[in-house]
């Protein structure tokens, strides 16, 4: 993403699911969840920093958060496309 472009849209995520095979769809979560994993730890290590007052990591903080929120519902999204088809 960039800072120009807004994310793609849950309805436009769900729709683009629809024609990826299986594999590929386990694979999109398996990437989402890795990308929450790092996102988190570096909340972790920003932590003290925005405690301290630093407003950067704040910013960082609460932008990773939102980022973490989107990545989760799309795994949701994903999760309702797996089942649909029966999995």
């Amino acid at each position: 993403m960039s800072a120009t472009a807004p994310p793609i849209s849950p309805t436009r995520f769900a729709a683009a699911l629809k024609d990826l095979p299986l594999s590929s769809l386990h694979g999109k979560a398996a990437e989402l969840r890795n990308s929450i994993t790092h996102l988190q730890h570096s909340n972790k290590e920003l932590q003290p920093f925005a405690t301290e007052g630093d407003e950067v990591c704040k910013d960082a903080i609460a932008e990773n958060e939102e980022v973490v929120d989107r990545m989760e519902h799309r795994i949701l999204l994903l999760r309702a496309e797996v089942e649909g088809r029966g999995m």
